[in-house]
């Protein structure tokens, strides 16, 4: 008969309180995968570390808990807003669109591929020498600059309020 326990101590576990840490830790790790651009984690790993970092065990197959929690995971990325880091679980059985995943990295704040550091220039021509081919020109049009009101004490752009945080 299969059993969940405490590392530590061999003391039973439910299954609802097993779930429930299991869940946390797996979206700690899905977290700190997405975190960097191009990363996933292997089926077999994630159960893995979840019951290591948990500090609860299972004899039960991965396939058996494994999904359940994935997909409880999914739930509260959805119900937050956000994008779903269960994606990032190499599956054999499963095909995940690139385009998903891209959104899942810039959610969580991985450095993406060919992100420009400042927004407000303009694009930037790739070099020859660099080996990259070169993209096809864009056709781009400036946006209008826009003035904004200055606090006449300190010289800070001021917030929409127009009441200065360093002056108030």
């Amino acid at each position: 008969m299969a059993g969940i326990w405490q590392a530590t101590d061999h003391r039973p576990v439910s299954v609802a309180e097993a779930e429930r840490e299991w869940t946390l830790r797996a979206t700690e790790i899905l977290s700190e995968v997405a975190g960097r651009y191009g990363r996933t984690i292997d089926y077999g790993d994630l159960g893995t570390e979840v019951q290591r970092r948990a500090g609860i065990l299972t004899d039960m197959a991965f396939e058996i808990w494994l999904d359940d929690v994935l997909r409880e995971v999914g739930r509260r990325c959805t119900e937050a807003g956000k994008p779903m880091l269960n994606l990032l679980v190499e599956d054999p059985d499963s095909k995940v669109d690139p385009l998903a995943r891209s959104s899942i990295y810039e959610a969580y704040g991985a450095k993406m591929p060919g992100a420009k550091k400042s927004s407000t220039r303009g694009p930037r021509a790739r070099s020859a020498s660099s080996g990259e081919k070169k993209a096809p020109a864009r056709r781009t049009v400036k946006p209008e600059e826009r003035r904004r009101p200055v606090c006449p004490t300190c010289f800070v752009e001021l917030p929409s309020t127009g009441v200065c945080d360093n002056c108030d």
